[in-house]
């Protein structure tokens, strides 16, 4: 078995190997554009959440920032106190935040497997500054258009949390307390970790870019919009925006702007978060957590998000309350060459940390 999946798995390789040399020229503008996306909105978003997150966990300051959240963490999501913190920060960092916080605190055994798999489940989001700026502003030229979709993807993890704890016990209050560490080494340490996250992050977007270029070319993704065409309310080009967004959730902004009936959509693709940045996610969890919770979380968070988004949407005037800031809206683009600058110092980084481990491990042969 296993070898007739290597001989599949070498065969789609060299196959795709061959279509990037064929297909190069959209391959390249694809890619080129995703390096864009990185050095314009994922790189400044996420960086110094990377970092932050790092530290926070580090230093132990998680079990100071969840104590005013106690009784929410204790009775409804059923999870020690100390942990509501990652709940919070994993709601406004961006998707892989909530995950890499998990994972740091698993690592340093800090959290037991049974609530790291559960946590996962709903520790994950875009985050209000992408949300608000992609889906809001570039989509219904509203930020408020904005935080109704963030307000039901927060909403739906939430409801994620409380059904995640219904069947654990009531966590026992305990007087145990926390020394934090604040040193510079932690702080050193969170900036190497965030930037080797940031660095993995931005490749395996651009990796992707490459991916639906091809499947472009091969006229893959037009077959699925036109079978989405045929069968929903979604015009061709809405419906390749869909099919595109669910491999890579950036795509999103390539939806029609203004179109207040695919709100809820946009909601259900931004808490699913696309198939790139399942595979990120995959890449933060440690081999001694399954991802099967997170996996079947986010499938029952498309129709929650997609509920709720549509709840608000019957709720308030949607049209109105979007219209009231259209003038408002002042489109800017800021010069990307300090995050060009952050990129290159990231690299350089790496490649001093991966020289100085090569010094170490030569150290040690030699002697």
């Amino acid at each position: 078995m296993n070898k007739i999946k290597n001989l599949i798995i070498g065969f789609l390789t060299v196959t795709y190997l061959i279509l990037l040399i064929f297909f190069s020229k959209d391959v390249g503008k694809a890619v080129f554009n995703s390096v864009n996306v990185c050095i314009e909105v994922i790189i400044p978003s996420l960086y110094a959440f990377m970092v932050v997150s790092g530290f926070i966990v580090s230093s132990n300051l998680y079990a100071v920032l969840s104590k005013p959240f106690g009784f929410i963490a204790r009775y409804v999501f059923r999870i020690p106190p100390e942990y509501f913190s990652v709940f919070l920060i994993g709601s406004i960092g961006g998707y892989p935040v909530g995950a890499r916080l998990i994972s740091d605190m698993y690592n340093e055994k800090k959290i037991d497997v049974e609530t790291a798999e559960q946590m996962l489940s709903y520790c994950y989001l875009a985050g209000p500054a992408f949300i608000c700026s992609i889906a809001g502003v570039k989509l219904f030229s509203s930020v408020k258009a904005g935080i109704i979709i963030f307000s039901s993807i927060v909403l739906s993890n939430f409801v994620i949390a409380f059904l995640s704890g219904l069947k654990r016990h009531i966590p026992v209050k305990t007087q145990k307390k926390v020394k934090l560490k604040f040193n510079f080494e932690n702080i050193i340490k969170s900036i190497y970790d965030g930037a080797k996250g940031i660095f993995s992050i931005c490749t395996v977007i651009v990796f992707f870019s490459s991916i639906i270029a091809v499947l472009e070319k091969l006229n893959f993704i037009n077959y699925a919009a036109r079978k989405i065409f045929e069968y929903s309310d979604l015009n061709y080009d809405d419906s390749i925006a869909l099919v595109k967004s669910i491999v890579e959730i950036s795509n999103i902004s390539a939806f029609a702007p203004n179109n207040f009936k695919i709100m809820p959509l946009v909601a259900s693709l931004l808490s699913f978060g696309g198939i790139c940045v399942l595979i990120q996610i995959k890449g933060f969890v440690p081999c001694g957590l399954s991802e099967k919770h997170f996996y079947f979380a986010r499938i029952i968070s498309i129709f929650f998000s997609y509920f709720f988004c549509k709840l608000f949407i019957e709720l308030f005037d949607i049209k109105y309350v979007c219209a009231m800031t259209y003038s408002q809206i002042e489109y800017s683009q800021s010069s990307p060459i300090p995050t060009v600058f952050l990129l290159i110092m990231t690299i350089l980084l790496l490649s001093n940390i991966s020289i100085e481990k090569t010094k170490k491990v030569c150290y040690n042969n030699n002697r």
